[in-house]
């Protein structure tokens, strides 16, 4: 029987995507530099943690690995952090400064190898594990990077770094989305998506929105136009409907979109 494929869980903070993964029958290397969450993680996932299907790296992702980084956790429930203090308390909400272990992406593929899948979410820093797989010769097949606030700057790296294919997955509409059946990735989960969640990543992502480089930035330039709202409200309302409908969902001008890449190889 083959080794399960390994997924890469950049940003793991409370551990619903991590144990997303696992059900559906991958390893999981999960990154998460805060403390605050590990010990629900720790308890939640034990049985994972003990077969080693699950690996925590308590390290932040920096552009060494071996050091130590100053990382800034916000002050309240949801526990956002960075390696930023201006992104940790960008809403106002004072942080606390940690000193944390550091790693690159190319460490961690050096140890486990070449991830089938990277979520990456970390607040302010995902351009660096994009910038890192890039100098990768062996990269992975799919790849999620959360979008804001430089969505044009994270297309420039992934294609640059090989990627060719792309689509736009609106966070805050995952209730949209459930797994298909049968499984394309791993095994049929019946997984309701939440905030905190990623959702549906590689082959099962609708294949028909996979688009090129200058379609993305076309989408990824309307959903900043509609966000911001610089288009009308009738046709925002209309985009609306039509992306809930579709799911299309940079159709729609709330939540916070994530960009998907695939190699084509």
């Amino acid at each position: 029987m083959p080794a399960p494929q390994i997924v890469f869980d950049i940003g793991m903070h409370e551990g619903w995507d991590a144990e997303f993964y696992l059900k559906k029958g991958f390893r999981v290397v999960a990154v998460e530099a805060s403390r605050q969450f590990l010990d629900g993680v720790q308890g939640r996932l034990a049985d994972a943690i003990a077969d080693r299907r699950l690996i925590i790296v308590n390290k932040a992702i920096a552009a060494q690995s071996g050091g130590t980084i100053a990382f800034f956790v916000r002050n309240d429930k949801d526990g956002w952090s960075s390696i930023h203090r201006g992104v940790a308390e960008r809403d106002g909400v004072a942080s606390t400064a940690t000193e944390v272990e550091t790693i690159t992406v190319g460490d961690l593929i050096a140890e486990f190898g070449v991830p089938h899948f990277v979520k990456c979410d970390i607040e302010g820093a995902d351009e660096l594990v994009v910038e890192q797989i890039g100098r990768e010769a062996r990269k992975p097949r799919f790849i999620s990077v959360e979008a804001e606030p430089h969505g044009d700057k994270v297309i420039d790296l992934l294609a640059t770094a090989g990627y060719s294919r792309f689509q736009i997955v609106n966070q805050g509409h995952l209730r949209l989305f459930t797994p298909p059946r049968p499984a394309r990735e791993g095994v049929y989960v019946a997984q309701r998506f939440h905030g905190k969640m990623s959702g549906l990543f590689g082959e099962e992502l609708r294949a028909d929105l996979w688009a090129g480089e200058r379609e993305i930035r076309r989408r990824l330039a309307l959903w900043q136009n509609l966000a911001a709202g610089r288009i009308d409200p009738v046709r925002k309302l209309l985009f609306k409907k039509y992306g809930k409908w579709t799911r299309r969902t940079w159709l729609i001008d709330t939540g916070w979109i994530d960009i998907h890449a695939r190699l084509d190889a």
